[in-house]
């Protein structure tokens, strides 16, 4: 082999190698997201192993190990590898080396790095007290004139007349017509006193003014598509109402629950050390809970977050949506990807809640999404936020293709409920009329809380909930 030839092979067993040891590595940190991801239930790597394994690893490592094969191929079949003494057992040890070394190493990063770089949030920053919304002000009530009777006035009986002779009550005057007794007065009747609150007497049915009204009616109607829709479970209480609905379509099973408050401090979040769902709902005693955004360790020192009316963290929104509900009861979301999000404008806007995961669903005429600008799209377990006008919410949570069980036992494995798409997901909120909708987190975080069951997955503690109380 010539001086040329040589020199060509060098070059390209160089870039096999590289090649190869990429792949080991890629391989390596594969494996440990996968193994965090579906088997640590005591920490949260979504962000760091679903987001990589869907938008990088489960592309670039295939296509990687292709063109590795192909150039190793090359060089056998012309010889290059056999003129290096390149053998088969070195290659295969190099390799089973680089995965250890790899391994430890991704693993080492995945754990540790992002706290050494404070690049994982591990705990809230001090929460401090937003402004509170100037009180709405409450017309004058409109006084009611007070109409005075017209006609004659009324004369004593044996009152003289003008010529002096006495006359009896009943009797008129010659020549006098009598005077004709005016209509009485209707008092006008009394405005209802407005309802004071979000829905003011709108929804004022689905509340109950004296003792909650707790019922598990459990009537079911099938829609023109063949969904099954039964009403599972109702609550009425002075300052929140609930109906939470069961949908069942083939496979496909998940439950949304329209959600009423008279006052936004009972649409509550609750976040702090990871629990599982049904703690944090039982610790606030909370008629119905959902997982959010888990932005204790999933912001990665990024986002606006405000909760009850306190800021948390005022960091810029770079790579998620943001979610704003407004102490009006009003909610926005943001594409933190396409603008620029200004933290002050917002936190002058008299914010209650902001939650940093997303994406958003809808449009801002509450038409359903086909394009995301997110690597979570393919089918999951999921669990979101919707939004219909000030006091009316939705919480929904979706039964997904993982092979587990919740935590009533409840086999959720393979072919089970196959879980929805953002896509799918953004037209189910669109069909059912909300303005805005946002996804919060799923896989094994998702799940639904209510009347002490957890509808959902949710083998995974979390970092916060949003719920309702009364």
């Amino acid at each position: 082999m010539n001086k040329n030839g040589e020199q060509r092979f060098r070059v390209l067993r160089v870039i096999a190698s590289v090649m190869a040891n990429l792949v080991a590595v890629l391989s390596a940190n594969y494996i440990v997201f996968y193994i965090l991801d579906h088997y640590n239930q005591n920490q949260h790597y979504i962000v760091y192993s679903d987001f990589i394994l869907t938008k990088y690893l489960n592309v670039i490592l295939p296509v990687l190990m292709l063109l590795t094969a192909l150039l190793y191929l090359l060089l056998y079949i012309a010889g290059g590898l056999k003129a290096r003494r390149f053998e088969k057992k070195r290659l295969i040890w190099i390799l089973v080396i680089d995965v250890l070394v790899a391994g430890a190493f991704a693993m080492a990063v995945n754990i540790y790095t992002f706290d050494w770089f404070n690049l994982r949030k591990g705990g809230s920053d001090t929460p401090v007290a937003l402004a509170t919304m100037p009180p709405r002000e409450t017309p004058a009530p409109t006084e009611i004139p007070t109409v005075e009777p017209t006609g004659m006035p009324s004369e004593e009986p044996g009152a003289q007349t003008t010529n002096g002779a006495t006359q009896a009550p009943d009797e008129t005057p010659a020549g006098t017509e009598p005077a004709e007794t005016p209509e009485p007065t209707e008092a006008p009747t009394p405005e209802p006193t407005p309802i004071p609150g979000l829905l003011g007497d709108k929804y004022k049915e689905k509340f109950s003014e004296g003792e909650p009204v707790v019922t598990e009616p459990n009537t079911s109607e099938t829609l023109e598509d063949g969904t099954v829709c039964t009403l599972i479970y109702t609550y009425a209480g002075k300052n929140a109402a609930i109906e939470l609905y069961h949908y069942k379509k083939g496979k496909l099973e998940y439950q949304v629950a329209q959600v009423y408050v008279r006052q936004l401090e009972k649409l509550t979040a609750s976040y702090g050390k990871t629990r599982m769902l049904y703690e944090f709902a039982r610790e606030k005693n909370a008629l119905i809970a959902i997982n959010s955004d888990y932005f204790d360790t999933n912001a990665i020192g990024e986002g606006l977050l405000i909760r009850n009316g306190f800021l948390i963290r005022s960091n810029p929104c770079e790579h998620s949506d943001l979610c704003v509900v407004y102490q009006d009861g009003t909610v926005r979301c943001f594409d933190c990807k396409k603008d620029r999000i200004d933290n002050n404008e917002i936190l002058e806007s008299y914010p209650y809640h902001s939650f940093y995961f997303g994406p958003s669903l809808l449009d801002e005429d509450g038409n359903a999404k086909t394009k995301f600008n997110s690597t979570l799209g393919a089918a999951n377990p999921r669990t979101a936020f919707g939004y219909y006008e000030p006091g009316h919410y939705a919480f929904i949570s979706i039964l997904g293709d993982r092979n587990m069980k919740d935590v009533n036992g409840h086999g959720l494995g393979k072919g089970k409920s196959p879980g929805m798409t953002l896509t799918e997901l953004s037209a189910l909120c669109a069909s059912l009329g909300m303005k805005a909708a946002y996804n919060f987190d799923g896989g094994q975080s998702s799940g639904m809380y209510w009347n002490e069951t957890v509808f959902g997955h949710n083998n995974r503690g979390t970092g916060d909930v949003l719920a309702v109380v009364d």
